[in-house]
């Protein structure tokens, strides 16, 4: 395993060298952040590990107790593996065989869970951010599909942007990195080539059109409900579907719950802030 103390600076950055390039993407929920999991997923000789830190906050042996809505899954035993310090752990590891690292998480699960110093080194930093009047009616929609065991409200508290906003000035503030930010809908949505092409610049990954366009499949490791993923598993790229078609401004939040409208307001604030720091523009 590599060592810190072996660690130079990059140009404007002040990320450590590898062999290995390392990249997470954080997000919150309904951000376009499984898509774009799957166009990088299209990679040769990239090892994409999907939501970990998420895995260890409501399944690991030190799980939080703090995030309301993971309540659900302790009632089930916990997974052996994943408690933080393995996650930490693993991501550092070597990895044999390739040549890059792309982890997908949520914020929340590493920041409201008090776990930032879990922060793996060696890895850059990229966010995924969507304008909260879209993306949490989105996971409304989501929810009202499934059973959750009495719990199926959307906390105004924990919709991710806040956490999303601290990790961001953890990372600049504590850790001395620049992180890209990433707007799904005015960036992502809006021009995917132009968009994963500087990624990949950022990331230290070689572009190509399979991010673009991929073939119809599962992975894996997607192992939710098909609600969560049903739009990146029933097309072959990115694409404006209804959802994202109309301006943020034209929707009407008077339309849904007091809590789904409460949650949009609570976010609202920390949304904006990161969009005005999106380095895409």
């Amino acid at each position: 395993m590599w060592r810190q103390k072996m660690y130079k600076p990059e140009c404007e950055m002040n990320i450590p060298k590898d062999p290995v390039t390392r990249v997470i993407l954080w997000s919150a929920f309904r951000s376009c952040s499984t898509a774009f999991e799957r166009s990088v997923r299209s990679l040769d000789g990239i090892k994409v590990i999907h939501e970990i830190f998420s895995n260890a906050a409501m399944y690991g042996e030190d799980r939080s107790v703090s995030i309301r809505h993971a309540a659900r899954y302790h009632i089930n035993d916990p997974l052996p593996g994943f408690r933080f310090t393995e996650v930490k752990s693993t991501l550092e590891d070597d990895f044999p065989g390739y040549r890059g690292v792309f982890l997908k998480d949520m914020a929340i699960y590493l920041v409201a869970t008090g776990k930032m110093d879990y922060v793996p080194d060696g890895y850059r930093h990229a966010f995924l951010i969507r304008n909260p009047i879209k993306s949490i009616p989105s996971l409304y929609r989501c929810l009202s599909t499934q059973n959750f065991d009495g719990l199926p409200e959307i906390i105004p508290t924990e919709g991710g942007f806040r956490e999303m906003l601290e990790l961001y000035r953890y990372l600049r503030d504590v850790k001395g990195q620049t992180a890209m930010i990433i707007d799904a809908d005015d960036d992502l949505l809006r021009d995917p080539a132009a968009t994963m092409k500087k990624f990949c610049d950022f990331a230290g990954f070689e572009f190509k059109e399979s991010m673009i366009y991929w073939e119809l499949g599962r992975p894996k490791e997607w192992t939710s409900p098909d609600a969560w993923y049903s739009t990146v598993l029933n097309t072959v790229g990115f694409i404006r579907n209804p959802e994202t078609q109309s301006s943020s401004q034209d929707e009407d939040i008077s339309l849904y719950p007091t809590y789904v409208q409460e949650a949009i307001q609570d976010a609202q604030p920390y949304y904006e802030k990161l969009y005005n720091l999106r380095t895409t523009r």
